[in-house]
């Protein structure tokens, strides 16, 4: 893990921002206290609450219409979703 202060962490954003790729970064502030450098991955999701609420609605509202999937007796997980790609 590395410590580092915020000041030296402005002065060298791009060797904290190359080395938290492989290593624990973690920035001090004496004024907003401390916080972890963590790269984020393709993998990762980003979404923020109002767009996320938004979604959760409508999959209900999806729902609730009857707009829904289901798996038919004996279909594998791999053709059930090809089914439900190929009927958008």
């Amino acid at each position: 893990m590395v410590v580092v202060s915020s000041r030296e962490f402005r002065a060298n954003q791009r060797k904290y921002f190359n080395l938290a790729r492989t290593n624990d970064v973690v920035i001090t502030s004496r004024a907003h206290g401390s916080y972890r450098l963590v790269p984020v991955s393709p993998d990762d999701t980003l979404i923020d609450a109002a767009t996320l609420e938004a979604k959760i609605r409508q999959g209900i509202a999806d729902y609730e219409a009857g707009k829904v999937y289901r798996m038919n007796e004996g279909e594998s997980s791999e053709e059930f979703l090809g089914r439900m790609l190929s009927e958008d």
